[in-house]
């Protein structure tokens, strides 16, 4: 934090990397051909034209099990039949919306014994940033064909990535959700904007993140306050008293890299999350921007300047206006009190 040290609470990201051993010793072990269930959602911008592939290329495998979804209810209510039909590998062929709705239906709901393995399929959402990070490799109908082989085979390298998850607790809502990319303030506005300007072009991939980013950069850089505009926010990591600032941008996240392979937090301590903020007079915002998309050290980049990087396993965020999680927007009111974004778990994600 800016003027106090920060407290860490006991979080279990070390034995993660044993769990997800585990995890994949169990898969190899079990000599039966391998359940899929897999879920594909057809308003998902990269579905919009190569579902009918997808849909023949699973149709081949007598061991999936396809079901197309679009709300949460729909995610929620197919995850439950998988669940009872033991399925042990589980295909997102989503956008991060998507992963979204299974992460809060699998965490909220517990239908799972054992969790599934959770195999996400790039470029089948509009933005698809977690599938960037932790999505199979390749596109959608190699990656498939791939993984489909290897739950008959098992003959091919294969490992498990365990990521926390963030637990978004809204105030007067009963159930959290359950996602990978939380951001308010200028995040939120640019989610916004993405959303009203760029998403209804018809641009796919990284490409609509990244001239919404240019944006916000330049908006930062020229202190644009009708394209961005700084947010009061009063936070309070872990147990630490809280502080109010003025933010021109603030995110959680437990992905290792974002669209574009940026990586723009670096906290040291040993946190699950990773929590990031700019103020919103920034010092050297340009000159330092190479360092801060990077996560790179650098003397300049530190509190007094604008700059707040930690890990940690929970913040509460009083603010007014709204916040995104996964690219979904939420509406925030400080009178009905903070938003809590904590480490709601671990889930699994297969790689081959």
């Amino acid at each position: 934090m800016s003027r106090t040290q920060l407290n860490t609470l006991d979080n279990p990201v070390d034995t993660a990397k044993n769990k997800s051993n585990e995890a994949l010793v169990a898969l190899l072990q079990d000599n039966r051909t391998l359940r899929i269930g897999m879920l594909n959602n057809p308003l998902s911008g990269g579905n919009r034209k190569r579902l009918l592939q997808i849909r023949k290329i699973a149709a081949n495998y007598p061991q999936v099990i396809q079901r197309e979804v679009q709300t949460p209810a729909e995610v929620a209510l197919t995850l439950s039949d998988f669940a009872r039909q033991e399925i042990r590998i589980l295909v997102v062929n989503g956008g991060d919306g998507t992963v979204q709705a299974v992460l809060t239906a699998i965490f909220n709901d517990q239908a799972f014994e054992k969790m599934p393995l959770i195999a996400v399929l790039r470029s089948a959402g509009t933005t698809s940033m977690i599938a960037g990070d932790i999505g199979l490799k390749g596109s959608r109908q190699k990656a498939l064909q791939r993984l489909f082989r290897w739950t008959q085979t098992k003959d091919s390298p294969a490992t498990v990535l365990r990521r926390p998850v963030l637990r978004v607790q809204v105030p007067l809502e009963k159930r959290p959700v359950y996602g990978m990319f939380f951001g308010a303030a200028g995040i939120y506005q640019a989610t916004h904007f993405y959303h009203q300007k760029i998403h209804t072009k018809g641009l796919r991939g990284e490409v609509g993140p990244g001239i919404t980013l240019a944006r916000f950069i330049l908006a930062a850089a020229f202190k644009d306050r009708k394209a961005l505009s700084p947010v009061s926010v009063t936070t309070r990591l872990n147990h630490n008293s809280p502080e109010q600032h003025h933010f021109f941008a603030v995110f959680v996240t437990s992905l290792e890299r974002l669209f574009l392979g940026l990586r723009p937090y670096w906290g040291t301590e040993p946190g699950p999350l990773h929590y990031t903020a700019i103020g919103s007079r920034p010092h050297r915002f340009v000159r330092l921007l190479p360092s801060l998309m990077r996560g790179r050290q650098n003397p300049q980049i530190k509190p007094a300047n604008g700059y707040i990087s930690h890990n940690v396993d929970e913040i509460q965020l009083t603010l007014n206006g709204g916040f995104s999680l996964d690219g979904q927007l939420y509406h925030a009111d400080s009178q009905q009190g903070p938003v809590v974004v904590a480490y709601g778990g671990h889930a699994s994600f297969l790689q081959l």
